[in-house]
């Protein structure tokens, strides 16, 4: 099973946006794909705003209970592939775990849509969720039908 870690800063918007999309659809098409998420300043006292449970929700991802998880180098070890939702992010994972280079890119990259950021909407309203949200699932779309064809 191949393993998939998303990568945002504290781990509670964007990389949980993207984790929980994309295991339900690698669930619904049956891939052996497991997703994960992490968080570069992630602490698991940090609330997950509402908008996440509520986006995730309408997808069909129920009772979200996620608790923010640090990136450590166990983590990017494991993982196979590491999506990244900033340039930023991607460049701090390779400097702190060089091996990681070779599998570490940023979620718009990796799915083909050029180098843009993914922005962070924590502390913003709801409609700013929605739009990275749209960004999110059509760039994990992509990826996942990439993912299909390796």
């Amino acid at each position: 099973m191949k393993k998939i870690l998303f990568v945002c800063t504290g781990n509670t918007c964007r990389s949980v946006l993207a984790h929980h999309y994309a295991a339900r659809l690698a669930a619904d098409e049956k891939l052996r794909l497991a997703f994960s998420s992490a968080g570069l300043a992630a602490h698991k006292d940090t609330p997950q705003p509402p908008a996440v449970a509520a986006l995730l929700a309408k997808e069909g991802v129920k009772d979200l209970k996620h608790v923010p998880v640090p990136m450590t180098g166990k983590l990017v070890k494991s993982s196979d592939l590491i999506l990244a939702m900033t340039a930023a992010h991607k460049a701090e994972l390779i400097a702190r775990w060089p091996r990681a280079a070779k599998k570490t890119y940023t979620l718009i990259e990796y799915a083909g849509f050029g180098h843009d950021d993914i922005a962070d909407p924590y502390g913003r309203d709801d409609l700013f969720y929605y739009e990275i949200f749209k960004l999110i699932k059509s760039a994990v779309k992509a990826a996942v039908e990439k993912l299909k064809k390796k």
